[in-house]
């Protein structure tokens, strides 16, 4: 007769906090392996141009796996009340100006025309390097869509802050539209896309509150063609 091993508790693992630390130490050493990347096709491209465009290609798709892991690890805070807001106040222009210097290099290679519209005074109470993410989300998935140029406009209304970014490619999928706009929105792991930037962009600008009023994520495609994507802040 063999006798079960006692149940120790000490024994117990917490399988999500575990995964939450590995995702921590891979987006680390991932990030690492980007400012190399940088570094190398610094010193690369200008010997060998012709390979500018297949480092973007790798640098983009790097970016893209960095990306996904930080929202899974901000999800993962949030989830667990452990990812609280740093709100100061923010210079609008210059903050879209550091978002889209920060992709120059894909936009660059791929001959797409960005633009800027804001008032170089105009000033925002939120989480920086929390909306930092979320622009850089729509701007690289804008990069990979779009024809050739991509459009960030900023305006305030009725105490709101709206910040639009739009491209002239074909334009969001109404079925992502749709998903985005119903009110039990979650990651879809049946559309062949669970859209992780997209829903991570939804938690981060719900987060964000003033006398009642709520962040938000808004998608819709222009009539004359092209994808818009706003994000919503109190």
């Amino acid at each position: 007769m063999t006798n079960k091993p006692e149940h120790n508790e000490e024994n117990n693992v917490d399988f999500s906090m575990l995964l939450a630390s590995s995702v921590h130490d891979i987006k680390n050493s991932l990030s690492m392996l980007l400012t190399s990347l940088d570094e190398v096709i610094d010193i690369t491209t200008e010997e060998r141009p012709e390979h500018r465009r297949s480092y973007s290609i790798l640098r983009g798709e790097a970016s893209r796996i960095n990306n996904a892991l930080i929202y899974l690890l901000g999800l993962y805070r949030l989830q667990n009340e452990q990812l609280s807001l740093n709100l100061q106040e923010v210079f609008i222009a210059d903050f879209l100006e550091e978002q889209v210097e920060s992709q120059q290099l894909l936009f660059d290679v791929n001959n797409i025309k960005v633009s800027i519209d804001c008032d170089e005074n105009m000033t925002g109470y939120f989480d920086e390097n929390l909306i930092a993410g979320v622009i850089n989300n729509i701007l690289v998935n804008c990069a990979k869509y779009t024809q050739d140029s991509i459009t960030l406009s900023v305006e305030q209304n009725n105490q709101y802050l709206t910040i639009s970014i739009l491209d002239n490619g074909s334009g969001y999928p109404q079925g992502i539209i749709d998903h985005i706009s119903n009110d039990n929105r979650s990651i879809d792991f049946n559309s062949g896309s669970t859209n992780l930037g997209l829903f991570f962009s939804q938690q981060i600008a719900s987060i964000h509150h003033c006398k009642g009023r709520t962040g938000a994520i808004e998608l819709s495609n222009s009539e004359t063609g092209g994808g818009c994507f706003k994000l919503i802040l109190p």
